[in-house]
């Protein structure tokens, strides 16, 4: 005889706490972007520029681009 036998009912007890955690850990991570989206998004941007400075053409062309990408949205990117 075991002593760890489950219940009939416990596999889905436990998808519902791990779906449950999973819902909570993914409205912490939202909140954390929500809150420190625009600085991460510089911050990545200010190292990637340090590791791979583009020329001045290549600004050009990705200023172009994401206007181009922002206009469908009704934003216009911050230059």
């Amino acid at each position: 005889m075991s002593m760890f036998r489950s219940s009939p009912g416990r596999g889905g007890q436990s998808f519902i706490e791990y779906a449950l955690l999973l819902i909570l850990v993914s409205i912490v991570l939202l909140s954390i972007l929500l809150i420190l989206g625009n600085d991460l998004r510089t911050l990545i941007s200010d190292i990637l520029q340090r590791w791979f400075p583009a020329t001045e053409e290549a600004s050009q062309e990705l200023q172009i681009l994401s206007l181009a990408l922002a206009q469908p949205f009704g934003r216009v990117p911050k230059t």
